[in-house]
């Protein structure tokens, strides 16, 4: 466990990779209030490619993050994110908002750690969709805000998702082996038969 200050490099080359690599640990880019959802965003915006200041928001709160989505999805020319507008369309990685409500005016961002389709709510607890986020059940930060983890978040107020480009692709398609084909001699076979006849 760390609280990381600051932009700092985070090996992100899959979702997996940045999942471990954060889980458990803090970051405060700005300095200011602690660990908040914003800030891990803040960080992710910046390892793969934007200049300090992104992803956009103001007044503080995360769900503006959507307001300005098509703001945030590119820098200089090159597109980081496509925008995902349907639920049942997220998939495990997608960096998720949610909008704000009476007791949290602000918001979240968070990163969904299972693809929609795929996710069988607890009856218990319907709404609670599992995601890797900061300020929200962690380990409570002393300056403000909890550390990264794991936890659900009411699927009900999604707003919707940023798809890092980079974890879309897929494998190349491994060629078809080809059937080798296996010609018999009959020219052979028929010159024996007949030797054979002979000393019949």
């Amino acid at each position: 466990m760390a609280i990381h200050y600051g932009y700092v490099s985070i090996p992100h080359a899959t979702y997996d990779e940045w999942r471990n690599a954060t889980n458990g640990n803090g970051y405060n880019f700005d300095s200011t209030y602690g660990c908040q959802c914003y800030d891990l965003a803040a960080e992710f915006w910046w390892n793969v490619g934007f200049p300090a200041g992104y992803p956009i928001i103001d007044q503080s709160s995360a769900y503006r993050m959507w307001d300005y989505r098509n703001q945030n999805v590119s820098y200089n020319g090159t597109t980081y994110f496509d925008l995902i507008y349907n639920l049942s369309e997220v998939k495990r990685g997608d960096v998720m908002v949610f909008t704000y409500t009476s007791y949290n005016p602000y918001g979240h961002v968070a990163w969904a750690d299972v693809d929609y389709s795929a996710w069988t709510p607890d009856p218990y607890q319907p709404y609670e969709f599992p995601v890797l986020s900061q300020n929200n059940g962690g380990i409570p930060d002393p300056q403000g805000g909890a550390l990264t983890n794991i936890h659900g978040y009411d699927i009900r107020l999604f707003l919707g998702a940023f798809r890092y480009k980079e974890w879309e692709s897929t494998p190349p398609t491994p060629p078809t082996p080809t059937k080798k084909e296996h010609h018999f001699p009959w020219v052979l076979y028929d010159r024996k038969l007949r030797e054979n006849r002979q000393f019949q």
